[in-house]
C-alpha cells in the first residue's frame, strides 16, 4: 500500500514538474516586416491570417511582433534586414534586386501564360525544389513561401495604350530582370521606384504609369492617379516570405516543422490565392465607390490578340532567347527550367 501510495505520489510530482518546466518555457518572439499597408485586402486576407496560423500551429510558444508599411525598414532593404538580423522574417519582392536570382526570374519573363498568382507559385516551389541552382539563389535565408501574382496589367496616367507604338517614350515603373528588357524593347523609359513612391510619382508626372497586379490598384490607391488601364498579360512577379537562417536555426526542431507545415508547395499556393488571386471584387468595389465621390473614371481596354502577338514577336520570344543563351552562357539549366515551366503550365492546377 505504502508502495502504491509512493509511486502515485512520484508521479504527480514528475507531472507536476513537467507542467512547469512547459509553463517556464520562454515565448519566442518573431519580427516581421513588410512593407505593405496593414489595412490592405492581401495584408488583411493573405499575411495575417498566415501569421496568426504560425502562432496557433506553435500553441502559442511563437508571437509575431508585425511591421508592417516600411515601419521597421524600407521594402527594397528587406533582405538585407534578414542577413543583418534586423528582422526575423520578412516579405521579399525579388524585383527589387537584379542578378540576385537569375534563374527564378524565369517565371518573370514576359507574357507567360500562367492561369493565376496560386499556379505560378506552385511551379516556381516545385522548380526550385527540382533545380538546386535555383534553390541557392535564396541561400542567404530560409525561404518560408513563394508566392506570385497574377500577370501584370498595364496602368498609365496620360494616355491610353492600344497599340505598341504608344508605349514609346512612356516612362513606367518596372522590375528588374526580364520584365525591363521587355519594355525597353518596347520602347519604354524603365524607372525602378519603391511601391511606396508610386502614387507620388504618378500625380506629379515623374512616370507615366506601371504594370501590376489588381490587387495594388487597391493597395496602394492607385485608382485616385490613375487614368487608363490596359488589360494585357506583361509580366509576373514573385515575392517570398523568408526567415532569417541564424533564426531559423535557432528554433526548435517542432516549431520548425509547424511553421513549415503552413509553408512550402501547399502554403505558397493558398497564400498566393488568399493574397492575390481573391481581390478581382474588393479592387472593383473601390473603383466603383471612388467614382461615385467624384473620382475620375479609369477607362479600361482589352488589348486585342492580333496586337498582343505583336509585342511578344518583338519583346517576348527575343527576351525569352536572351535569357536563356545568358543563363546558359554562365552554366545554369535554363532552357531546361524554361522548357518544365510551359510543361508546368500546361499541368499544373489552378
Amino acid at each position: 500500500m505504502k508502495k502504491v501510495f509512493l509511486i502515485s505520489v512520484l508521479v504527480f510530482l514528475g507531472s507536476a514538474i513537467a507542467l512547469g518546466v512547459c509553463e517556464a518555457a520562454p515565448v519566442i518572439k518573431l519580427i516581421y516586416t513588410d512593407h505593405n499597408p496593414p489595412q490592405s485586402w492581401g495584408t488583411v486576407n493573405g499575411t495575417e491570417p498566415w501569421l496568426n496560423q504560425i502562432e496557433k500551429a506553435t500553441n502559442g510558444r511563437v508571437k509575431v511582433e508585425r511591421y508592417y508599411a516600411q515601419t521597421l525598414v524600407k521594402g527594397t532593404d528587406a533582405w538585407m534586414a534578414l542577413k543583418t538580423g534586423v528582422a526575423d522574417i520578412a516579405w521579399c519582392a525579388h524585383g527589387y534586386w537584379a542578378g540576385m536570382t537569375p534563374l527564378a526570374n524565369a517565371v518573370m519573363l514576359p507574357f507567360l501564360p500562367f492561369k493565376s498568382g496560386r499556379q505560378a507559385s506552385g511551379i516556381l516551389w516545385k522548380l526550385t525544389e527540382k533545380y538546386p541552382q535555383m534553390g541557392q539563389e535564396f541561400a542567404d535565408a530560409h525561404v518560408l513561401l513563394l508566392h506570385c501574382t497574377p500577370p501584370f496589367s498595364l496602368v498609365t496616367t496620360k494616355k491610353q495604350v492600344k497599340t505598341m507604338e504608344d508605349l514609346k517614350g512612356l516612362k513606367l515603373r518596372v522590375l528588374a530582370g526580364p520584365p525591363t528588357d521587355a519594355l525597353k524593347a518596347l520602347g519604354v523609359v524603365p524607372a525602378m521606384i519603391g511601391m511606396s513612391d508610386v502614387y507620388i510619382a504618378m500625380q506629379k508626372g515623374t512616370i507615366d504609369g506601371m504594370g501590376m497586379p489588381l490587387g495594388v490598384m487597391e493597395i496602394f490607391n492607385l485608382y485616385e492617379v490613375v487614368k487608363y488601364w490596359t488589360h494585357v498579360p506583361l509580366y509576373t512577379a514573385f515575392i517570398s516570405v523568408s526567415m532569417s537562417k541564424a533564426t531559423w536555426n535557432s528554433l526548435p526542431s517542432d516549431i520548425q516543422k509547424a511553421i513549415m507545415s503552413l509553408s512550402a508547395y501547399e502554403g505558397s499556393r493558398t497564400y498566393a490565392h488568399n493574397y492575390h488571386d481573391s481581390y478581382d471584387e474588393p479592387v472593383r468595389k473601390e473603383m466603383d465607390e471612388w467614382e461615385k465621390k467624384g473620382g475620375q473614371k479609369v477607362e479600361e481596354y482589352v488589348l486585342p490578340k492580333d496586337e498582343l502577338d505583336r509585342w511578344i514577336e518583338v519583346a517576348g520570344k527575343p527576351v525569352w532567347d536572351r535569357w536563356v543563351e545568358s543563363m546558359e552562357a554562365k552554366g545554369l539549366p535554363a532552357r531546361d527550367v524554361l522548357a518544365d515551366m510551359l510543361k508546368l503550365i500546361e499541368s499544373e492546377p489552378e
